[in-house]
């Protein structure tokens, strides 16, 4: 079973006229990256405008507000937006090693845990009121993905070698399209909304709930904001 969608091979000098498109195993795991570092996003955005009244944990770091271990989910946050960018737009090295290193890495903590407490790791929201116990279920899950990260790594470079160049842009992607600039003003405008939700409502009250919606709402919407989107003849977008 093909592990990407076939992309020509193009010398350094040629030219080609195929659009590049992610193919299915990429695109999963970019759309699984999305999901999993969402977590991540949450405490990013809240603890800095939520403030000290906003309390955080994730595999034994945690923090209230921007103090504590602030700088990893913020770091994580922006190392997010960087791997989607590189493997929208045109699956451009290290894409390759953010994608193996996160998820790889993030199947260890888990399968960590489970070995230390099945039953004690959850998943827990307290705004939104969520609890859900991960356990061998989520250790399995993660796993498969951080193979499928590493399987489709080791594809790519054996699929260019001779040919990859660090930083060479792969010919053929889509150019920016409007579609891609109105999700980016989204998710920019949105962010006094937020401020003003977060920042002055009761804690786990009903504007942090709206709040925390609009926050994940925000991550779905820059998820797919780099992807790239069909370009009509006139250069008016196509379907997708």
């Amino acid at each position: 079973m093909s592990l990407a969608a076939p992309r020509p091979h193009p010398g350094l000098d040629s030219q080609v006229t195929d659009p590049w498109r992610p193919g299915r195993t990429l695109s999963l795991l970019l759309a699984w990256t999305a999901v999993t570092t969402l977590i991540l996003w949450l405490p990013a955005i809240r603890g800095l405008m939520d403030g000290s009244t906003y309390t955080w944990g994730f595999m034994g770091l945690g923090g209230s507000g921007t103090g504590g271990d602030y700088w990893f989910p913020a770091t994580a946050s922006a190392l997010a937006l960087v791997t989607l960018w590189l493997g929208w737009r045109g699956g451009r090295f290290p894409v390759h090693l953010l994608l193996v290193g996160w998820h790889g890495g993030l199947a260890a903590l888990i399968l960590r845990a489970t070995l230390r407490d099945p039953d004690g790791f959850r998943f827990q929201g307290d705004t939104l009121g969520v609890d859900v116990n991960l356990g061998w279920g989520a250790s399995a899950l993660f796993g498969a993905f951080a193979l499928l990260a590493l399987g489709w790594a080791l594809r790519e470079f054996r699929r260019d070698a001779g040919t990859w160049v660090p930083g060479r842009v792969p010919s053929g992607i889509p150019p920016w399209s409007p579609r891609n600039t109105r999700l980016v003003a989204f998710a920019l405008f949105v962010l006094p909304v937020q401020l003003l939700l977060l920042a002055s409502g009761e804690p786990h009250g009903g504007t942090d709930q709206v709040g925390v919606l609009l926050t994940l709402l925000q991550w779905g919407v820059l998820s797919v904001a780099f992807r790239p989107f069909a370009m009509g003849p006139a250069g008016g977008e196509g379907a997708s």
